[in-house]
């Protein structure tokens, strides 16, 4: 197969969409078909000039994502993109998210009224999917008693 750009131009291309891990542009790289040579050439490139860099992309990422996303979630969505487990604990414990906040918001958003007791079985569905969204059942149980107990 005859490639008509280099790995580094094609890689540039690719960063112009988006931002990627150092992993997800090795993946894509290795699908152009590029030697390993080169694309270890062209990594160390794009680290040398910031254009890629885990730690910053990390930050973005737990910025944008945390006002929507559960601690939980956004770990596991940074190390599937291949960010290494302890930069991602570090960056979390600089930027750490409101996770009550995003409960409360979901509650009201699901009609939940403060200050009014939710039916056994509303309760184990709002659980059931605040759970699968990757919020801790501690965080949910401490944040519906505290709307319970409200005077709205």
């Amino acid at each position: 197969m005859k490639k008509h750009k280099s790995a580094r131009e094609c890689a540039l291309f690719l960063l112009e969409y988006r931002d990627r891990t150092e992993q997800e542009m090795r993946q894509k790289l290795k699908e152009r078909e590029y030697e390993q040579q080169e694309i270890e050439e062209t990594l160390s490139f794009l680290k040398e000039y910031r254009y890629i860099n885990d730690a910053d992309y990390a930050e973005k990422y737990i910025r944008v994502c945390s006002s929507r996303k559960s601690t939980r979630q956004i770990f596991c969505d940074l190390e599937r993109k291949g960010i290494a487990k302890a930069l991602i604990t570090e960056c979390l414990e600089a930027e750490p998210v409101d996770e009550e906040r995003q409960i409360f918001t979901y509650l009201q958003k699901k009609g939940v009224t403060p200050g009014e007791r939710m039916a056994p079985e509303v309760y184990r569905k709002l659980t059931s999917a605040l759970c699968r969204r990757g919020f801790s059942y501690d965080a949910i149980r401490r944040v519906t008693d505290r709307m319970c107990r409200e005077d709205s």
